[in-house]
């Protein structure tokens, strides 16, 4: 089995530098990966990111004719770019026919799936491959996920893909779902998995035993919070395990995530107390500053505060949401 290998580190990696990739990260980074034989490079979002807006982000974050044409050539890799429905107008992918990309994924929560189709459409007439990414999985019951699986069904991209975005998910939890969506769709599926329980490989090992084609990974786990599964992890496990295959040459891999790790990561990536939190209780690690400095005020036990507030599978969290979740608990302890 030689899954497909796609590296999302210059698209999801920019949560953590704002996507402030310099010229010479970026001919680095998609040169040594090319060279390392990654099957697919996602090298930034067309019109931003849904999740987190920045006014100062880098051009990874738009992913500008000027910033596609400046990518230097390969010759093994496809070239990707995510779009975003809410945020990105179907009518700003029209240029990149004209551009090194190959193949635009489009990303939505499940209460924004039905926006999809129009996009998949658009990217065919485009002539490009398209993809489709079920963010937020978790929020979904396996028959919200049978009638997502539906959907899709009736339009056929390239691939379907779903995210643990708030990195909450189990083996079993992956096996289940993934299971689920190869009965249903007659296109490969693949996972974006989040390493908040550590569980990201473990997670990506789940769906390809549940017969996932698509593996996303990033450079040192680059991305929000604790991290993505990592490339050189990923090209590590199916290099070494024999019922894998990979086109990926791992030494050359590493020495893409070693310039990574020592010229553009700001910090170490790190799973500590908020990273973990945001996991167990399944919500955004966007959520887990406010949910701290709104317990404390009333006095409460954030852990606590998060669970309940996941459970809600809020789609933002305000500062009104985590008050509502406290005023209700701390009536609760004082009757």
């Amino acid at each position: 089995m030689k899954p497909v290998l796609l590296d999302c580190t210059l698209r999801d990696g920019g949560n953590q530098n704002d996507w402030q990739f310099t010229p010479e990260d970026v001919r680095t980074i998609v040169s040594t990966l090319d060279a390392a034989r990654i099957d697919v490079i996602e090298v930034g979002y067309r019109g931003g990111s849904g999740s987190r807006s920045s006014a100062t982000a880098g051009p990874s974050a738009h992913c500008t004719p000027e910033y596609l044409a400046a990518l230097p050539d390969v010759h093994h890799a496809e070239l990707a770019v995510m779009a975003v429905p809410t945020v990105c107008p179907v009518d700003a992918l029209e240029d990149l026919p004209d551009s090194p990309v190959s193949m635009v994924r489009i990303a939505a929560y499940p209460w924004n799936m039905a926006g999809v189709p129009e996009y998949v459409r658009a990217v065919r007439r485009l002539g490009l491959k398209v993809g489709v990414n079920l963010m937020a999985v978790s929020y979904t019951t396996p028959g919200q996920l049978a009638e997502i699986a539906d959907l899709v069904r009736g339009e056929l991209p390239d691939v379907f893909y779903i995210a643990d975005s708030f990195g909450g998910l189990t083996p079993d939890d992956v096996r289940q779902r993934m299971s689920l969506l190869t009965e249903r769709l007659p296109i490969p599926v693949g996972v974006h998995a989040h390493n908040n329980l550590g569980l990201a490989a473990a997670n990506a090992l789940a769906a390809l035993d549940a017969g996932a084609g698509w593996l996303d990974a990033s450079l040192c786990a680059m991305a929000r919070g604790a991290g993505n599964l990592a490339t050189e992890q990923a090209a590590a496990f199916l290099t070494a395990w024999p019922r894998y295959e990979t086109h990926a040459h791992l030494p050359t891999v590493c020495e893409a995530s070693e310039y990574v790790a020592e010229r553009v990561l700001p910090r170490p990536m790190t799973v500590r107390r908020a990273e973990i939190a945001a996991g167990i209780n399944d919500h955004h690690f966007y959520f887990q500053d406010r949910i701290d400095k709104i317990s404390a005020q009333f006095g409460l036990d954030p852990w606590e505060v998060g669970r309940r507030l996941g459970a809600k599978q809020p789609h933002k969290v305000l500062d009104d949401e985590v008050e509502q979740v406290c005023r209700a608990l701390t009536e609760e302890t004082s009757s």
